[in-house]
């Protein structure tokens, strides 16, 4: 459930929506570990996250076309490529974070994976099905 007007969303106020919390597919800490990401993940959202992600379900999708967008480039590591990724800077119940979707996903679009400092699920106690509040910016 969104808290304000998606027309809003894509603008200059604050951007908040609610959430549900998800059961990911497993993934998220294999690739966020990854030497590549982590230090590009430091470099550009000022913290290194916790390896793994937290999934969010959303009421709609998520548009993000006119917000700041951090870019994370791709990479090769022990012969393997690796793709970029867009970061939106957020908070989560009020923890730092940021939104990463990965160039390729099999997520629909939402879904938004959640990486933060912390891990967010011992944190702030959640479980699936528990709703967050979201702000972007």
């Amino acid at each position: 459930m969104e808290v304000e007007n998606k027309d809003k969303f894509e603008g200059t106020s604050a951007r908040v929506f609610r959430g549900k919390v998800i059961k990911g597919l497993g993934e998220g800490q294999y690739y966020i570990s990854r030497k590549g990401y982590c230090s590009q993940f430091l470099q550009q959202l000022g913290f290194e996250p916790f390896p793994g992600t937290l999934n969010i379900m959303l009421d709609g999708p998520f548009f993000a076309s006119k917000l700041q967008e951090i870019r994370i480039e791709g990479f090769r590591d022990e012969g393997r490529i690796f793709g970029g990724c867009r970061c939106y800077k957020i908070k989560v119940n009020g923890i730092e974070a940021a939104i990463v979707r990965p160039e390729k996903s099999s997520y629909p679009a939402n879904v938004v994976e959640i990486v933060s400092p912390v891990r967010l699920r011992d944190a702030l106690r959640l479980s699936d099905g528990d709703f967050v509040e979201v702000t972007l910016g």
